[in-house]
């Protein structure tokens, strides 16, 4: 994936975008666990508070859940919210 660092979009939206769609296509699927904030670092070349932001975007949207003490994970999708196509935000 490449960054657009000229564009108008913030990185952590485009980051977050990335990793929504590898949750759509089942890269990370439900009840697993999400690369670490660390390697989302490594991997698109940003800052912790960038990949924090990213993260921040997808539990707001719904797509991941934090359990403390054990790491993120891909949250499970609701029948309902595959119904609907909520869950493709």
């Amino acid at each position: 994936m490449s960054i657009d660092l000229d564009g108008p979009e913030p990185l952590y939206r485009q980051i977050a975008n990335f990793i929504a769609r590898r949750i759509a296509d089942g890269t990370y699927p439900p009840n697993r666990k999400v690369p670490s904030e660390s390697a989302i670092c490594e991997e698109f070349g940003v800052s912790r508070r960038t990949a924090r932001s990213a993260y921040a975007l997808l539990a707001e949207r719904g797509l991941i859940v934090t359990v403390p003490g054990k790491g993120t994970y891909v949250a499970e999708r609701s029948r309902d919210a595959d119904e609907d196509g909520d869950a493709d935000r």
